[in-house]
């Protein structure tokens, strides 16, 4: 193994300092590209290690960035080990990416939990369970499945007949990601609901939030999901791409890392989208769904194409 590749895994066993992370996002926004390191660590940290640090993490990353807030208490989480068979696995998706579809990236990114200690899938289900805006999903049973039959027949203009031709017009599946194929039927009870309302609604908050269907909205939604629910995967997702970024030089560090800071305080600021109703108002013009529960559209600083754009023009 390379020196860095060591550093790097020494560094992401080790607690984070909120106070290091803060000063780190904002040596990085000025420039410093050494800056990524800590901060790529601190999210695998999050997200592989220790998930109760997972909130302070990103407020204190956000903070840093964007230069509002307050240096939060980073939680004495004990942390996990994180075997060689995870590094493996993980620096081998880090050297693959490139060449995955994002299908593949997505179930390839789940599939590193398979290399986490067995520990971290009781503290996430604690941490899931009470997440203020988690709407209590250890109370819940998994939601329905949705049919295309249904989303048809609403009027043209609603929310519901956008969901139906964003699915139809791109091909995509109702689910993301089919949830018996996921298992999820096998998780305890908080996260057996927050992950099959997840896969099952993010699509849905991909209209209702604004992020477009691009690899930069991508990263963004996964922020927002990240900040709105603890959401694992979103944590994963995340600590991938920017450990990503940091092992390719950082040169889209302050774009990536601009729209992280930007959606993930999107995500704090809007109102819990998992107590929303959203089968109840299918029928309404997003606006109206929008105006009643009090959140605009989000809007980053860049583009939402900007990568796709890059490609073209390469």
């Amino acid at each position: 193994m390379n020196s860095e590749r060591q550093t790097f895994e020494t560094l992401a066993a080790a607690r984070p300092s909120a106070r290091v992370l803060h000063d780190a996002a904002r040596a990085a926004r000025a420039g410093d590209a050494a800056a990524g390191l800590p901060i790529a660590a601190a999210l695998t940290h999050s997200a592989f290690a220790a998930p109760e640090t997972a909130s302070a993490v990103y407020a204190s990353f956000r903070n840093g960035w964007l230069g509002s807030g307050d240096i939060p208490d980073m939680p004495l989480a004990p942390p996990a080990p994180m075997s060689g068979e995870f590094w493996n696995a993980y620096w081998q998706l880090l050297d693959e990416t490139a060449g995955l579809d994002p299908v593949t990236i997505t179930t390839r990114i789940a599939g590193l939990g398979a290399f986490t200690d067995p520990s971290l899938r009781e503290r996430a289900e604690a941490l899931a369970a009470r997440h203020p805006k988690a709407a209590d999903p250890a109370a819940r049973m998994p939601p329905r499945r949705l049919t295309l039959d249904e989303l048809a027949r609403q009027p043209e203009g609603s929310l519901g007949r956008d969901f139906y031709r964003q699915i139809v017009d791109n091909n995509f599946d109702l689910e993301v990601l089919d949830r018996e194929a996921m298992n999820l039927a096998s998780l305890p009870p908080a996260l057996r609901y927050l992950n099959t309302r997840i896969l099952q609604m993010h699509d849905i908050w991909h209209l209702a939030g604004g992020f477009h269907t691009t690899a930069l909205h991508e990263i963004a939604i996964s922020a927002f999901q990240q900040a709105q629910f603890g959401h694992g995967y979103s944590a994963m997702f995340l600590a991938v791409v920017v450990g990503r970024m940091v092992q390719n030089g950082g040169e889209a560090s302050p774009v990536i890392l601009q729209t992280i800071a930007e959606a993930s305080q999107y995500g704090a600021d809007c109102p819990s989208f998992m107590a929303i109703p959203w089968e109840a108002q299918w029928h309404e013009p997003l606006r109206t769904i929008r105006a009643r529960h009090g959140f605009q559209a989000f809007k980053g600083s860049f583009p939402p194409d900007l990568f796709e754009q890059l490609r073209s023009a390469a």
